[in-house]
Formats: structure tokens, C-alpha cells, sequence
């Protein structure tokens, strides 16, 4: 690897990035350029202004944003392509009153070296990723004048920034200190990483699944262009009825029929003149005589005349023609859409349920699941040293270092073996429900607030609202009972079997991430005992102390309950009890010898730190 954008999973990152960028700019643009159409051909009532003046801010700021993206893009492009990732041990120092939260890596040939950084992203993009307790970060660029940084696998960048100020970095480096970052310089080695990021293994209960999407790729735009299609023919046929009705003033006129007319414009006020086509049965002698017709109110058609003759024959503009026929392609491009995407998902679901199916065949006897070879050589960063006995000891040791004190009791939670899964506050979050509660109550607030507001300039934007928090409702009612539900009644389950084992704990972060883990030993045994099984755990405390709801001490026992059902590899779902407080699994309950057993292992205590564990 000569450079870090060659690693795959940090180039698909970043192709990833460039066409999300390229979303933001077209769905900008279609704002745009809707709100334009709308003020140039929809006369429309009292709030057309306020509406247009909502999709062209909204699309003018997509375009910015999206051409900021696009800005990054080139900039992640250039670093990644003339440095090579490196690893580093990074903490998060929280923000202060005048400052952003900021992160520091050990850097330097002996990580001696403290490098404060500003991240410049978006939250809810870092947020998932921030380092936890013992975390490590991989950084590509010069600390000095900034760079790219990104979690173990290079599979989501984020640019970062040096600290400016030579006292805010002091001050932050300080705090990065008393956290515990200047420990051992050498940062864990990195393993080897299998395709799509360091844990392309199955999914569990606890696990958050691949989203997939019903609609994908060109389905979705032809849904998306039909839809507004018949969005704005919508307002012409409701236009349709506003046609205001007019006397004409016959000025000439033919054997067939046809005429020029004079009318006077009803918006305007000034006189106009154009063809129409009069009734030829009333005779001749028509010049001068009045006849009535209809003046095109909304689009492209604006001032046109029509008109019907005895027969009810349309005559004159072909408004309505058009409408019609816009209404009819809309409708078809719709129903094509989302039967041709239903296909495609159809497709997609029964290819990955047969991998899956094969993948298990193969596992069951004892062969290696067949993966394709990655498109560039796995990073390796740095060189383990030889591997020591990974005893009970050790990683008892290294526990107690990455102890996190307590200074606050946790929140008291329900026992889901005396209550309903629903009153458990853990059970609630990671099911949905919460979503979906939020959700419909912001449904029912806006739809009474669009019902009692007193003026249609203030209902319309309300019912805009409406049918954007609708549509969200129904995305996590959907994800409530397609995954929440399911996974939320196979931890129940485990959670309340009826015989309980217990084991020895040692809790430790996982530096991918930070993500805590017990690893877990038999319960009657010494300090050489070597662990039998780990166990990663869902951070049960908010995003700012996380920690919050783990055993206060590094280690002790707990209890282990389930064995009942098991994931999609074969690996069983555990929960742990500590303390009559269930420690709910992100990940199945991994034995020795399983899928992803020796590389966690390998990473919560890798030989340099088991080395420096022994030394302490």
C-alpha cells in the first residue's frame, strides 16, 4: 500500500462521500428550481410566497452545503493520496464554554507526542465514531496543518484541524493527560481487516443491521421525478376550476368557423386579441357579436383561450389535454417505480439469503466461507511482537487501568424478569419505541396545530411539517416491527432463562470503538487461567457518560443467562447480569475458537500492553 485511499474500505469511504455530496447538490437544485416554477407559472393564493421562499432557501443552503462537501472531497482526496494512515491513541476532551470539543492523538516515533485537533463534522456523523475509553484512531495527514482522520478500517473521514491557540492547546492537552492518554507509547497493532471495515462478521440481536432500501438507484429517481411531476400537475388540475370565464368581442372571422377575438385580460386589465375558434352553426354576420370562452389560469398556458363547442369538444388551448396526459405518465412512472423496486429488493434479499445459506453450509463442515480477495493488501501498521500467555492476570491488570471511577450512581432501571420489556428503558431505546413515540406525538401536535391555525398562510407550512414528520413515523414504525421487536424478544428470552452461569469478568474498552467487552473466565480458577469467552456490551449511560450502568469495579462475577437461541453464524445470545442489572449484548456471546474471538482478544490486549500490564 503506497498510500492510504488505496485501502478499500477508505475508498469506498470516499466514493461514498462524493456521491452524497452530489445528492445534496441535486436534491438542491430540484428545490430551486421548483420554487422558481411555482412563482413563475402558479398565480396561487396568499402563502405561494411563503412557500416558494421555503424551497428556494432550502435549496440555495443544500447547494452551499453540498458544494462544501464536494470541497472536502477534493481535500480527502488529496491527503489520503500523499500520506499513509497511522495509528494513534486518541481521547476526547469535552467542550468547554468558549471552545468545540476536540481530539487528541499520542503521536511522535515514541507517542510521546501530544496532537490537539478540532474535527470538522457534522454531529450526528461523529458521533458514532468519537473514541471511547482506550480507543485508537487512524490519521493521515501533518498534525500541523491539519488532515484526515477516521476509526480502525478507514471506513467513515472526518477532517480535522490543529488547535489554535497556544494556550487552548496547553489547556487541551492537559486534560488529555489527567484522562490517561500519555500511557504506553505504542499503539495496539492492527490486524489484519476483512472487507467492508474490522467487523464484517454476521449480525446479532445487538447488532445494527445493513440498511436496506426498498428503492435503489434508478427506480428511486424515477419514483422521486414522478412524484413531483404529479405534485405540481396536482395544482393545475386543482387550478382548473379558477379558470375565470370571459366575454369575447368577435373582430373577423372565416367560413369555418375560426375568428379573432378581443377580450380584456381579468388579471392585467389591458385589452388583448388572439384566434378562437366560434360556432359556426349561428350563422354569418358574426363580427362584432359576443361569444364566451375560458382564459388558462396556472403554467406554461397562462392567457391561452378555450372553449367548448355544442358537441362539449375542447377547443382552443390544450391545457387540459396536457394536464391530463402529465396525470397519466406520473401515475405510470410511479407504479413502474415501485413495482421495478419491489423486484430489485426481491432480488437482492433472496442473493443475500442465499450467500448466507451457503456461508452456514460451509461453516457447518468445517470449511472456510469462500470471500473475495480485497482490491489492495490489508493495512499493517505496525509489527506485533511475539504473543504472551493472555491470562486472567494480565487482563485483570489491563482492566484496572482503563477503569473509569464512578462518580454518580447509575439510573435505576426495570428488571425485565418482573416487567414488560416496554417499561425497561434500555429495551425501549434499542427496540425503536422511543422513536416511534416521538414521532407520533409530534404527528398529533402538528396536525392540530394545521387544523386550528387561524389563516391558510399559517396552515399550509403546518400541513408541509405534517407530511414530513408523517413520513418519519412511518419509517420508525417500519424499523420497530421489522428489527426492533424481533431482537428485542430473542434478549427477553435470554434475559429471563431459567438457569444461571456464573463466570469472572474482566471489563475492558474495545479500541475500535471503544465499546465495552467483558471477557469472561471460569468461575473457580486462578490468575492462568485463560479466557474462555467475550461478551461486547451496549453502552448503557447517555452519549456524554457513557459508562454510566457498567460494574463499577474492573472485575468481579457476574451471571450469564440464554443459550436458548442463536445468531445467523451459530454463535449463541448471552445476557449478563451484574448486580440484578442486565448488561445488555451488542454482539452474540463469542467462545473460544469462534469467528472473531483471537482478533478482539488480540485487540483488548495486545502484547505490547500485556508486556506493560506485567511490568506494572
Amino acid at each position: 500500500m503506497t498510500c492510504a485511499r488505496e485501502l478499500r474500505g477508505t475508498a469506498e469511504a470516499l466514493e461514498a462521500y462524493r456521491r452524497g455530496s452530489g445528492r445534496v447538490l441535486a436534491g438542491g437544485g430540484v428545490l430551486t428550481a421548483l420554487g422558481i416554477a411555482l412563482g413563475a407559472f402558479w398565480p396561487g393564493p396568499e402563502w405561494r410566497g411563503q412557500l416558494i421562499a421555503w424551497l428556494v432557501g432550502t435549496g440555495v443552503a443544500a447547494i452551499g452545503t453540498g458544494i462544501g462537501a464536494r470541497a472536502h472531497t477534493r481535500r480527502f482526496r488529496r491527503v489520503l493520496g500523499s500520506g499513509v494512515w497511522t495509528a494513534h491513541r486518541a481521547v476526547t476532551v469535552p467542550p468547554g464554554v468558549w471552545s468545540a470539543e476536540a481530539v487528541v492523538l499520542a503521536g511522535g516515533p515514541d507517542g510521546e507526542e501530544l496532537w490537539p485537533l478540532r474535527v470538522v463534522a457534522l454531529r450526528h456523523r461523529w458521533a458514532p465514531h468519537r473514541p471511547g475509553r482506550g480507543a485508537v484512531m487512524w490519521w493521515c495527514g501533518d498534525p500541523g496543518t491539519g488532515g484526515v482522520l477516521a476509526p480502525p478500517g478507514g471506513g467513515a473521514l472526518f477532517r480535522a484541524k490543529p488547535v489554535r491557540g497556544a494556550t487552548a492547546r496547553r489547556r487541551i492537552v492537559a486534560r488529555a493527560s489527567a484522562k490517561g492518554l500519555a500511557g504506553p507509547p505504542v499503539p495496539p497493532p492492527m490486524p489484519p481487516l476483512p472487507e467492508g471495515g474490522p467487523s464484517a462478521e454476521p449480525d446479532g440481536p445487538g447488532r445494527r443491521k445493513e440498511r436496506r432500501r426498498l428503492l435503489t438507484g434508478r427506480w428511486r429517481w424515477l419514483v422521486v421525478v414522478a412524484a413531483a411531476v404529479f405534485a405540481v400537475n396536482w395544482n393545475w388540475v386543482g387550478a382548473q376550476d379558477a379558470d375565470p370565464q370571459i366575454d369575447l368581442t368577435v373582430v373577423s372571422e372565416e367560413p369555418d368557423g375560426s375568428c379573432v377575438v378581443r377580450w380584456r385580460d381579468p388579471w392585467s386589465g389591458a385589452d388583448r386579441s388572439g384566434p378562437y375558434r366560434c360556432d359556426p352553426g349561428r350563422g354569418e354576420g358574426l363580427v362584432g357579436v359576443w361569444e364566451t370562452g375560458f382564459v388558462v389560469s396556472y403554467g406554461p398556458w397562462k392567457g391561452e383561450l378555450y372553449g367548448y363547442d355544442a358537441a362539449g369538444e375542447l377547443h382552443g388551448s390544450q391545457a387540459l389535454d396536457t394536464v391530463d396526459s402529465l396525470a397519466l405518465a406520473a401515475s405510470g412512472g410511479f407504479l413502474v417505480g415501485l413495482v421495478g423496486g419491489w423486484a430489485t429488493f426481491w432480488t437482492r434479499w433472496h442473493r443475500r439469503r442465499r450467500a448466507a445459506r451457503e456461508a452456514r453450509e460451509a461453516q457447518g463442515a468445517g470449511l472456510r466461507a469462500p470471500v473475495s480477495a480485497p482490491a489492495s493488501p490489508p493495512v499493517s501498521l505496525l509489527k506485533a511482537p511475539a504473543a504472551a500467555p493472555a491470562d486472567h492476570a494480565r487482563f485483570a491488570a489491563y482492566a484496572e487501568r482503563q477503569a473509569v471511577p464512578q462518580t454518580r450512581p447509575p439510573h435505576p432501571e426495570a428488571d425485565v424478569r418482573e416487567v414488560p420489556w416496554w417499561r425497561v428503558r434500555s429495551l425501549r431505546r434499542w427496540s425503536g419505541a422511543q422513536d416511534v413515540l416521538m414521532a407520533g406525538g409530534a404527528v398529533l401536535g402538528l396536525g392540530v396545530l394545521a387544523l386550528v391555525a387561524p389563516a391558510d398562510h399559517t396552515r399550509v407550512p403546518g400541513l408541509v411539517f405534517l407530511v414530513i414528520t408523517a413520513g418519519l413515523f412511518v419509517r420508525s414504525v417500519f424499523r420497530l416491527l421489522t428489527s426492533g421487536l424481533p431482537s428485542v424478544r430473542l434478549l427477553v428470552r435470554a434475559a429471563t432463562a431459567p438457569v444461571p452461569v456464573v463466570r469472572r469478568y474482566a471489563l475492558l474498552y474495545d479500541p475500535y470503538g471503544g465499546a465495552p467487552v467483558l471477557v469472561l473466565f471460569p468461575d473457580h480458577g486462578g490468575d492462568d487461567d485463560r479466557p474462555e469467552a467475550v461478551l461486547p456490551l451496549v453502552s448503557p449511560g447517555p452519549a456524554k457518560r457513557p459508562w454510566e450502568g457498567l460494574p463499577a469495579e474492573p472485575t468481579g462475577t457476574v451471571e450469564l443467562r440464554g443459550w436458548l437461541d442463536r445468531a445467523h453464524d451459530g454463535a449463541p445470545l448471552v445476557v449478563a447480569w451484574h448486580e440484578g442489572r442486565a448488561l445488555w449484548p451488542a454482539e452474540p456471546y463469542r467462545e473460544t475458537g469462534s469467528a472473531g474471538f483471537a482478533a478482539l482478544v488480540d485487540r483488548l490486549a495486545p502484547p505490547a500492553e500485556r508486556q506493560a500490564a506485567e511490568g506494572s
